[in-house]
């Protein structure tokens, strides 16, 4: 007699290796390392989603090339309660039986970066003079805007400003 039987084809998986975190604006490095697959299928191209809307294709010999190593730049991390955004980087593999997706997956927290101002000002002042501090530019590897400085001039006043560029205080006699 004879029995029919269904071969089903099993998915590949890929490992996948990286810190954990990353700073926002900051390279993160990614290994893709090996293939588990219990068939004899050869894996022709590697998707790579990095969890922010943007991806890489790259073929089997272009990744060979690189090591297994792939580097991305978390442009920003997402505003919210925490200072730090999860992304889910996952990797479709495309063998001849076609696309399996998501076949390796690795999360990574993008941290957030705080600005750094330049500042300018002279090193001291008399009392009861006016003192000019210039706000100067704002260096932040997010896309963050900034929308109000405030200014703790370290005599117990605090004063916020919604533009860069010189603002003034008076320091009483101390």
């Amino acid at each position: 007699g004879t029995h029919a039987i269904t071969v089903n084809n099993v998915a590949p998986t890929v490992a996948l290796t990286g810190a954990d975190t990353v700073d926002e604006g900051s390279v993160y490095p990614l290994s893709v390392g090996a293939i588990t697959d219990p068939g004899v299928d050869t894996v022709t191209s590697y998707i790579i989603n990095w969890g922010d809307g943007n991806s890489d294709t790259l073929t089997a010999a272009e990744l060979a090339g690189l090591g297994g190593n792939v580097t991305h730049t978390y442009a920003d991390y997402e505003d919210g309660p925490v200072n730090s955004t999860p992304r889910n980087i996952t990797v479709d593999l495309v063998d001849e039986d076609g696309t399996h997706v998501a076949a390796g997956s690795k999360t990574v927290n993008v941290n957030n970066v705080a600005p750094i101002i330049a500042l300018a000002g002279a090193s001291n002042v008399d009392e009861d003079t006016l003192y000019t501090l210039t706000l100067g530019a704002v260096t932040d590897p997010g896309t963050d805007t900034v929308t109000e400085y405030i200014v703790d001039w370290g005599d117990g006043t605090m004063e916020s400003y919604f533009a860069a560029g010189d603002v003034t205080h008076i320091y009483a006699d101390p």
